[in-house]
């Protein structure tokens, strides 16, 4: 293990045994307060207190690997899988024994055995204690694979929309698709240009490698939703454009109650609302909104 990861590792437990041996003297304190102190409850009160100590080191080991990796911009918990996932099985072996040795020293010290699942705990901590190291680690993979995704952007614009609906296959062809064309970029929509794998891996590889993203909102389909979530995820709001029939605007004239709408976890960002009847100044505003976006990327770039 990095030194640097060992330092900062050392002082973080030093300091978290201190509070454990705090937090089971208080516990003492208490249940002899009660003339309770040589039974059962204590020992079980203080197995948690001790077992919870221990879930916390293995985190605590995760998050080192992380800070360090990040104070020195390297992706540690990525390149060094191999021996995390060693020192991670590691420390839950030697975690789980002082979990053992300090619940048989005291249960020793008030003559009981105890009803605690001490039995149990070994294996299940040390199975609990991988799992929270493959997370990290697939997800410090993700982080990554994303982070690049973002560092290769392609000239495509991604449409996000429903499918078969007669309507807004012609805003695609009228609007969105001509629109695009004009900025020299290449318009994709998943069922136009999908090339045979797993639908959602093609959406999240478009998502990630696009320089314009628009999103259509109307009739309220889960997966835009779904998508659009997926792009805040990345933070790539310069890249986005959200678009919706009307209608789903709340202080439209045509706006129906228990009609279709934008959704409140959506409303607060800037929307492009189009009417059927006016496609040409849908194109207008579009044409100015993908402008401004365009302009936004190249200097954040």
């Amino acid at each position: 293990m990095d030194s640097l990861v060992f330092k900062k590792f050392d002082l973080r437990k030093h300091e978290m045994l201190r509070i454990l041996e705090e937090d089971i003297s208080k516990l003492k304190n208490t249940y002899a307060a009660k003339g309770v102190l040589h039974s059962s409850m204590f020992a079980d009160a203080a197995f948690k207190i001790v077992s919870q100590s221990a879930e916390v080191t293995i985190e605590v080991l995760l998050e080192i690997y992380h800070e360090v990796g990040k104070a020195t911009g390297e992706e540690i918990i990525v390149n060094r899988e191999t021996e995390i996932r060693e020192e991670i099985e590691k420390l839950a072996n030697s975690e789980a024994q002082r979990v053992n040795d300090t619940m048989n020293q005291i249960n020793k010290q008030i003559n009981i055995n105890a009803n605690t699942e001490l039995s149990h705990f070994w294996t299940n901590f040390v199975v609990r204690a991988k799992t929270k190291a493959e997370i990290a680690i697939e997800t410090a993979k993700r982080r990554l694979v994303n982070s690049n995704s973002r560092k290769t952007i392609t000239d495509e614009a991604f449409v996000i929309m429903p499918i078969g609906d007669v309507l807004l296959d012609k805003i695609w062809r009228d609007v969105y698709l001509s629109v695009i064309q004009d900025f020299k970029l290449n318009p994709k929509r998943i069922d136009k240009h999908n090339e045979g794998r797993f639908l959602m891996s093609e959406v999240s590889g478009l998502i990630n490698r696009s320089k314009l993203i628009i999103a259509d909102l109307t009739n309220e389909r889960p997966n835009c939703y779904l998508e659009v979530g997926y792009v805040l995820g990345l933070e790539k709001y310069n890249h986005l454009i959200l678009c919706a029939r009307e209608n789903h605007n709340h202080d439209s004239p045509n706006h129906q109650t228990n009609g279709p709408k934008v959704h409140f976890d959506i409303t607060g960002y800037d929307i492009l609302f189009w009417d059927e009847n006016k496609l040409d100044d849908f194109k207008i505003t579009l044409a100015k909104k993908i402008s401004y976006r365009l302009e936004v990327i190249r200097n954040n770039n």
